[in-house]
């Protein structure tokens, strides 16, 4: 939960990578734990392992929607939906 707590910046260590070859990330509390800047670095190095939880009713959408405005809306698709899609139908 919440982007690992900042262990997903850990997948830089190829060794971690490995290790956590079928971890996901969700973005819940995002917003209270990173800058929107999180979201340029979830799209270029983890748009495949982040899956999209607010903290409704504490967090709305809009606010995580805001954040990820920067994002091409391919890498928003896949945040939103689509990974969590690919997830689910593999278990």
């Amino acid at each position: 939960a919440h982007l690992g707590g900042g262990l997903c910046f850990y997948e830089f260590m190829p060794e971690v990578k490995e290790a956590f070859k079928n971890v996901f990330y969700d973005t819940a509390a995002s917003p209270f734990l990173y800058s929107n800047d999180i979201y340029k670095f979830l799209g270029k190095f983890l748009k495949e392992k982040v899956i999209f939880g607010t903290d409704y009713p504490l967090l709305t959408t809009k606010r995580y929607l805001k954040g990820m405005e920067t994002l091409d809306l391919e890498t928003q698709e896949m945040i939103l939906s689509k990974n969590a899609r690919r997830l689910f139908e593999r278990t």
